[in-house]
């Protein structure tokens, strides 16, 4: 298990969380959540498959409601008290298979919250996503399979969602989901094993577009910090 400690340091001035009272929550469709998240400037676009090594891409969408976030060229933070949804992290565009590090606290006090590794692929147009962690989880849609990946099964689901924002403008698509089902705050995510295990179901990515370790969150409070890399 990679060490990020050192880098998570680099944050300690800006660390911070919101206490905020439990509440309870619809969990609603994914697909149904509010408006989409996921519009990106065009020339992100690329149908090349090589990892940038260092970090160059972010991912910064808010909705409205309060979502402090701080990044930098190794990692990012985030604390948040809002009803609306919000993704933001960073990573690499365009994204690739290399095996992604992260590490870091994920802190949910209200609402749901994801921590994953979130990209789209163009040719077919797909968003996906592979769950590390999470808090009051949605529904993700139909259950498609299983995958054994780093220490852990995932459960693959399949979703659409139709006439949604994208990086494409307004478009329908799938969504390709993994879903850890022992959540961890840190460790290796071997990409490959979750697109192989997508393609096998018949779930199948064109090319790549950005891809970035990311926290979502809607309808409450909380908090994370993570150093991200793919060394």
């Amino acid at each position: 298990m990679v060490s990020y400690s050192s880098l998570l340091l680099a944050f300690s001035a800006i660390a911070g969380s919101l206490a905020a009272p439990a509440e309870s929550i619809v969990k609603d469709d994914i697909a149904k959540r509010g408006p989409s998240n996921f519009v990106i400037n065009a020339t992100n676009a690329t149908s090349s498959l090589a990892r940038r090594s260092a970090i160059n891409y972010n991912q910064d969408y808010t909705t409205g409601g309060t979502v402090n976030y701080y990044h930098s060229s190794t990692g990012f933070q985030v604390n948040w008290s809002t009803q609306n949804d919000f993704v933001v992290g960073i990573g690499w565009s365009p994204g690739s298979t290399t095996s992604i590090n992260f590490g870091g606290q994920f802190s949910v006090s209200s609402g749901t919250g994801l921590l994953s590794v979130y990209g789209w692929s163009t040719n077919p147009l797909v968003e996906y996503y592979i769950i590390e962690d999470y808090a009051n989880p949605p529904s993700f849609g139909t259950q498609k399979g299983t995958v054994y990946s780093d220490g852990s099964n995932y459960v693959i689901w399949e979703n659409t969602r139709y006439n949604e924002p994208s990086i494409e403008g307004t478009s329908t698509f799938n969504q390709y989901i993994s879903v850890r089902q022992s959540p961890r705050t840190e460790g290796t995510i071997t990409v490959q094993n979750h697109f192989n295990a997508w393609g096998k179901l018949g779930m199948n990515l064109g090319s790549l577009n950005y891809q970035v370790v990311a926290v979502e969150g809607w309808g409450g409070s909380g908090s994370a910090s993570y150093a991200v890399n793919n060394n």
